[in-house]
């Protein structure tokens, strides 16, 4: 790679970081990502140093570098939004919970259905336990037959993903895909 090629994807690195940066930080400018060491970049990297408490040379040496690299990860890993976790068993397909079973998803479950309970008041307060007893069972009954679901008081896929449907838009304001 010709060295202008490693140059202009150094400067678009250094460029994504204070980009990055300049999202939860007010006082740093949002440089363009183009390549290009600009009055713009430069401007960014000033506003990096004065929130550093640095000189502001606008010169982008190596202890710079470093400490832009920590503070970009840093911002990363502080706003990103969480990370998705699937609860409910991908295989086998037909994976099915019914009275009598226990674990994680059977908690998950009862915890949805709860706060859904208390949101709307058709189910019957569940109790976070992770077993899939009696009134379990009837909160699930209820949740199905108000959902137009198969009244059959099963966990499965299909039930899963409206309870969850349903918590996610009570909870975040849209369903997760």
């Amino acid at each position: 790679m010709p060295e202008y090629e490693t140059q202009s994807k150094a400067i678009q690195n250094l460029q994504t970081y204070l980009r990055q940066l300049s999202y939860h930080d007010e006082s740093i400018k949002a440089p363009p990502i183009d390549g290009v060491f600009d009055s713009d970049t430069r401007q960014s990297i000033m506003d990096f140093q004065k929130s550093k408490d640095l000189p502001p040379t606008g010169i982008a040496d190596q202890a710079l570098w470093e400490l832009l690299y920590a503070t970009y990860r840093t911002s990363l890993a502080q706003n990103s939004p969480p990370v998705r976790m699937e609860i409910f068993p991908l295989l086998p397909q037909n994976q099915q919970y019914k009275e009598g079973d226990q674990g994680f998803v059977i908690a998950a479950m009862q915890y949805m259905l709860r706060e859904l309970e208390g949101k709307f008041g058709f189910l019957l307060p569940v109790q976070v336990n992770g077993r899939f007893d009696a009134v379990t069972e009837s909160a699930l009954l209820a949740f199905q037959k108000q959902n137009a679901l198969p009244p059959n008081g099963i966990l499965d896929r299909l039930t899963w993903n409206e309870i969850a449907d349903q918590y996610n838009v009570l909870f975040s304001g849209f369903p997760i895909e």
